[in-house]
């Protein structure tokens, strides 16, 4: 298991400030956290988003997804 922060990259912001955490499952399984909740989830690219949220935990799923699905 890797976790790291999950870094603006298509997003305007210059960070996210330690709210959006990437957990890298040994499968290659990847999951979103936003404010220490489950929101998203990738698995073979493709990425299942786990309800509706905040505007900036909808920002979050964004980014996730054009970073991590193809």
């Amino acid at each position: 298991m890797k976790m790291f922060e999950l870094s603006p990259i298509y997003d305007s912001r210059k960070s996210f400030y330690s709210k959006a955490k990437v957990v890298e499952r040994a499968d290659g399984t990847k999951e979103l956290y936003s404010y220490n909740t489950l929101v998203s989830i990738c698995k073979n690219g493709k990425v299942e988003h786990l309800g509706k949220w905040s505007v900036t935990t909808g920002r979050h799923q964004r980014e996730f997804e054009r970073q991590f699905a193809y």
